[in-house]
């Protein structure tokens, strides 16, 4: 993370290094998986932020009083500071993807480096981070939507101070607390509802680099004895160590949360005041100096490389490989610190301030012509042979997005899809989770061949049963099911219904049964076998012919991706599924069946079908059947058609 260089402020502090080195290691010990007790380590990022508040508004209010600052000044040291390292990361990450990458996630790479080089990452991300948007796998620039936090902010907060230095100066400190307060409070009102936006944007964010600003302000005017800052020091270690052991990946964050690791990362700061205390002796040894020298370039690099060779490695990516490649990061980052960054910052490369925006300004035209040629080609597939290519383009053959089938309980009364003959008035209903997207043609097609019509919905990652919550699902999941139960209610004439999903939920440990209970797995397993058992029962007493989809067998990585891989004549582990494993991954929604089969009309089998030889294919005539790991693509929808036939019998 890149914040105001020590340097630059009222003098270097030794210790500021230290904690952005804390800040730094928590990070990656979170992203590598270091450590068991690493799952909150993205707190880090939380310290970095008050870092950057506390820097930066020592050095703008500083100038403001002397009369020294310069807008122009000041953004251009910011273009100095930041766009050495961020360039040579964003070029070595694109060159190593034209080498390795299909052209989907080429042109995803692309369109994820100019987000981070114009700073709207943390927007492009907020847009783009969802179920059937950016996955685990194809993020490779993740990290970058702090780095643009933190831009948009220095973007503004000058604007800011220099109108309140200006006119309202006597009021400096109550505006700032006016702002912090207005953002803290957006914080709270849409953690819960909005959380993704809540993560990613700056007006839910800006109050902890403005908790910097306030540390500013008590280092400042409030001169404690020194055990009052050996306190602070002990105490803000204490805090992130709370957080770190009580936070996990599951937790609601920022909230009320953040505030642990921002109180923190102030009571660091404020120990480190005073060079004779413990903390800030321990903070500025040379070893944590160094770390937050390179801390910068550090999280530049990290997060693609973690990227890269976790889709390099699959399931053998384990400690070993993680604890090298996060070596490797390290060694990576002073490499840039050393012969990039810091002849930059020290005028060695690029003294005067009109080479480096010319040079900044040359590589924005750069990064516009490459995104232009990759995104017109389609991602360069002319890298690739044909075969390469084709399988490949199997990651795009699935359903259109089917906005308007997808359900939200913020647009109103439920409109399902109608689906299959055009003529006849419906009496399917077909509704579940991802999986009854996928199949949305395969469904549509079945409906037709016989001549009948059906209503079609889903809600992603949402079992189709009743009484249950899907953990941070704010209740959507509830209130869909909720919304099918109350469709079937005034549709008496609709007569049979299919429910659709990948049945793992209970599995994964994601089922509970109100929206703030804590998931538990023994809990989410025993509620699925009570409310599956429950929602097929109601329905058959309600004189409806219930059938379920089973779920696919699906593949252990990528199957497009795969399948091309193996095409160059790369090594790619095995991706295919057996019975075997099908039938442990799925025990609990298998016993659920059979338990309930004389509620049923029937059932549809894909591992039937594609499991009988011992293996579950994830191809039939050299065509992928799934555009990821387990979502069927859109041009198998005839295979899924005769199989259903084979279940239901043709009416006519």
């Amino acid at each position: 993370m890149a914040a105001a260089t020590p340097q630059a402020a009222a003098g270097y502090r030794s210790d500021i290094d230290g904690v952005r080195a804390i800040a730094v290691l928590l990070v990656l010990v979170f992203h590598f998986e270091l450590l068991v007790a690493g799952k909150a380590g993205f707190i880090g990022v939380d310290v970095f932020f008050v870092i950057s508040g506390f820097l930066i508004t020592g050095i703008i209010r500083r100038q403001l009083d002397e009369g020294s600052f310069r807008l122009g000044q000041f953004y251009t040291h910011r273009v100095r500071r930041l766009a050495p390292a961020l360039l040579v990361t964003l070029a070595l990450t694109l060159a190593v993807g034209a080498l390795d990458l299909l052209p989907a996630d080429f042109l995803e790479l692309v369109r994820q480096a100019l987000a981070s080089q114009f700073y709207v990452a943390n927007i492009y991300y907020w847009k783009n981070v969802n179920y059937f948007g950016l996955g685990a796998d194809n993020i490779f620039l993740l990290h970058m939507w702090s780095l643009a936090v933190e831009e948009q902010f220095y973007l503004l907060y000058p604007l800011l101070l220099i109108a309140v230095h200006r006119w309202l100066r006597r009021w400096f400190w109550t505006v700032l607390a006016a702002v912090l307060l207005v953002s803290f409070a957006l914080n709270l009102a849409f953690v819960a509802s909005r959380p993704e936006a809540t993560f990613y944007l700056l007006p839910t964010r800006a109050w902890e680099l403005l908790a910097g600003a306030f540390t500013l302000l008590l280092t400042e005017r409030w001169r404690p004895h020194r055990r009052i800052d050996e306190a602070l020091g002990w105490g803000g270690a204490a805090l992130i160590v709370a957080a770190i052991v009580a936070y996990d990946e599951q937790t609601r964050f920022p909230g009320w949360f953040a505030l642990l690791p921002v109180l923190g990362g102030m009571g660091l700061l404020l120990a480190g005041r005073n060079e004779a205390t413990l903390a800030s002796r321990l903070l500025s040894l040379p070893v944590m100096s160094y770390v937050g020298k390179i801390s910068y370039p550090l999280y530049l690099v990290h997060w693609p490389i973690n990227v890269f060779a976790s889709r390099w490695y699959g399931e053998q990516y384990g400690w070993g490989l993680r604890f090298a490649m996060f070596a490797l990061a390290v060694a990576a980052a002073a490499a840039i610190y050393h012969a990039i960054e810091q002849p930059v910052r020290q005028r060695r490369v690029l003294a005067r301030e009109r080479g480096v925006l010319v040079g900044y300004g040359v590589a924005f035209a750069l990064t516009l012509l490459g995104f232009g040629l990759v995104w017109r080609t389609g991602g360069l597939p002319q890298r690739f042979p044909a075969e390469v290519a084709r399988l490949a383009a199997f990651a795009e053959d699935r359903s259109p997005p089917l906005a308007d089938c997808e359900f939200s309980n913020r647009r109103g009364p439920v409109e399902p899809c109608r689906i299959g003959a055009p003529g006849p008035a419906p009496r399917w209903l077909v509704y579940g989770d991802s999986h009854a997207w996928a199949a949305h043609g395969a469904f549509d097609r079945w409906l037709a061949s016989r001549g009948e019509a059906g209503l079609f919905m889903f809600r992603n990652s949402c079992p189709p049963i009743r009484g249950v919550h899907v953990f941070k699902d704010q209740s959507q999941c509830h209130d869909f099911n909720e919304a099918m139960a109350g469709l079937l209610e005034r549709r008496p004439e609709v007569d049979s219904v299919v429910l659709v999903s990948a049945w793992l939920q209970a599995a994964e440990g994601r089922l509970v049964p109100t929206a703030d209970t804590a998931p538990s797995l023994p809990a989410s397993l025993s509620l699925f076998d009570a409310r599956f058992a429950a929602t097929v029962q109601a329905l058959h007493a309600g004189g409806r012919r219930v059938y379920v989809w089973e779920p696919v067998p699906g593949a252990l990585q990528s199957v497009p991706q795969a399948l091309a891989r193996a095409a160059l004549g790369r090594e790619v582990p095995d991706l295919v599924i057996t019975p075997e494993r099908y039938r442990a991954d799925h025990a609990v929604f298998l016993a659920a069946l059979e338990k309930n089969r004389a509620s049923l009309a029937g059932s549809f089998s894909p591992s039937a079908l594609l499991c009988g030889t011992g293996r579950c294919a994830v191809q039939v005539d050299g065509r992928p059947i799934y555009f990821d790991g387990s979502h069927v693509t859109r041009s198998s929808a005839d295979l899924w058609v005769d199989m259903m036939r084979r279940t239901v019998p043709d009416p006519r």
